[in-house]
């Protein structure tokens, strides 16, 4: 997917952030990391927390929804539209395998989350990553030694691979 910015007329790939058509090709935009994590898990690190909710759901999403619910909730599913987009995928992994993908610098990895049964703790260009899943949520997550986190993405293995193709897969 690439987004385009209506003032330079610069497209820019959304997960990189990065322009690759346009006059700002090459140049690459600030990035701040998202939490995924669930309403309890917020609620327990945060009982001040409040959110806003909404039950919208496009008729597209809600016919996948109930037409492949299996799929999507333990396998994953890509609908065709989507697939007839994407190039052919690094077949090293499942393709709708979840894991956590971190970068820094030249450096890209994914952590499928079948293998992160327990803390991995690694050198990263001299500095200390320590990636876990969080027991409020299960959801993974990266964090130097300072405490600072690096880019990561809580994703789907064919959307990790192909933004960053050739990454390294982490193997405990």
């Amino acid at each position: 997917m690439l987004l385009i910015d209506d003032e330079s007329r610069s497209y820019w790939d959304h997960i990189t952030w990065e322009a690759v058509h346009g006059p700002l090709r090459g140049h690459r935009l600030d990035v701040w990391n998202v939490t995924v994590t669930t309403m309890e898990a917020a609620l327990a690190r945060d009982p001040e927390i409040t959110f806003s909710t909404s039950d919208y759901r496009s008729l597209y999403a809600r016919f996948f929804s109930r037409l492949h619910h299996k799929k999507i909730d333990r396998r994953g599913f890509i609908p065709p539209p989507f697939r007839r987009t994407m190039e052919k995928v690094d077949g090293r992994l499942p393709e709708n395998a979840q894991g956590l993908g971190v970068v820094d610098g030249e450096r890209a990895v994914f952590y499928p989350l079948k293998a992160l049964t327990a803390p991995v703790e690694e050198a990263w260009n001299g500095r200390r990553l320590t990636v876990i899943r969080d027991p409020l949520d299960g959801v993974p997550r990266a964090e130097w030694e300072d405490g600072s986190r690096p880019f990561q993405l809580f994703t789907r293995w064919y959307g990790f691979v192909l933004t960053f193709p050739g990454c390294e897969i982490h193997s405990s």
